[in-house]
């Protein structure tokens, strides 16, 4: 069976992060790239920001109790021909260090500025520069060199292959990240890497074989579960991860072949569990095989529950970051 409003009812009331805390990482946001936009230093070559990773990509989920979760923003910055790539990192720490409210909030890392928020979430600063020589690029402080990047083409694939999935590939990249957070499946596995997975899983071509292959949230779920079964078990050794965007990066240093042993088991037996979930005709039955997938918090809705509603509509599929403050490429 697939009791989609038992879908809808656990993503709107387990899975998905409150709108609160998206609103107050709206703010923080916000005033961060205040804060370093009026530095005296830095505040100058300061020229916008742009959504990153999950927050860009609306797959950012609940985080277990007790747990923060994170939120990444690129600071477009200009390029400063004496600089080394490292001392842009470098720069908006010290910006930070220097304002009394984040001194001692402030973390630095190896391709961003980690701004803590104790028992609430973290929001990575990654400073981002348009080359003179057309390359858009991040920060890598350690090795104190350039890596290319095109978030803004990797978010425009991903809803791409989320529009061709019936809007239903975030739900499932969600839904994945929940069984590793709270269920520390696969927990080694970057957010990044099974966005990228999952998103190139899906197929137009699977649309024109079974209009209805992505049909709801079930169907995707069982559907891209199983495709992507089908690749990992294909691929025994760790394969590479190329940048869907076309950017001349590959993730691969995201994962090592023991990370990438524990997912392939797992979504194996994810897969099988939720087909047999899916198969299943008797209602209590299935219900108990969904559990034994997603745990007990997978249950019925309460009567008058109107997550069903959110989620058949386009509410938590169409959740969108912030508008981007944009200042040009050069300013």
């Amino acid at each position: 069976m697939k009791p989609k409003q038992y879908f809808d009812a656990f993503m709107e009331n387990t899975v998905n992060i409150n709108d609160s805390r998206l609103q107050d990482l709206d703010d923080r946001v916000k005033t961060l790239y205040g804060v370093l936009k009026a530095d005296d230093e830095i505040g100058s070559i300061v020229r916008s920001k742009l959504p990153q990773g999950s927050w860009a990509h609306k797959t950012i989920i609940k985080p277990v109790e007790g747990n923060e979760f994170d939120a990444d923003f690129l600071l477009v910055m200009k390029e400063q021909d004496d600089w080394s790539p490292r001392e842009y990192i470098n720069k908006v720490y010290a910006a930070l260090r220097r304002h009394g409210t984040y001194k001692e909030m402030t973390k630095k890392k190896d391709r961003c500025v980690r701004v803590v928020y104790a028992n609430d979430c973290h929001i990575d600063i990654v400073p981002f520069i348009h080359l003179s020589d057309g390359r858009q690029v991040i920060v890598n402080h350690n090795a104190d060199e350039w890596e290319e990047t095109d978030p803004e083409g990797f978010t425009a694939w991903l809803k791409q292959q989320d529009d061709v999935a019936g809007r239903r590939l975030r739900l499932v990249i969600r839904l994945m990240k929940y069984l590793r957070d709270h269920h520390m499946h696969f927990k080694r596995t970057k957010s990044v890497v099974l966005t990228i997975l999952l998103g190139g899983i899906v197929d137009p071509g699977k649309k024109v074989l079974d209009p209805a292959y992505y049909v709801d949230l079930p169907t995707a779920f069982v559907h891209l579960l199983e495709d992507l079964n089908k690749w990992l078990q294909a691929r025994p050794t760790l394969p590479p991860l190329p940048d869907p965007s076309g950017a001349p990066n590959d993730f691969g240093h995201r994962w090592d072949q023991a990370s990438y042993d524990n997912l392939r088991n797992k979504v194996k037996q994810i897969a099988e569990d939720a087909r047999k979930a899916f198969d299943e005709p008797s209602n209590t039955k299935s219900h108990e095989l969904w559990q034994s997938v997603f745990g007990t918090e997978f249950k019925k809705p309460p009567s008058g529950d109107s997550s069903s509603a959110a989620i058949g509509g386009a509410a938590l599929a169409t959740r969108t970051p912030p508008p981007t403050v944009r200042a040009g490429r050069d300013g």
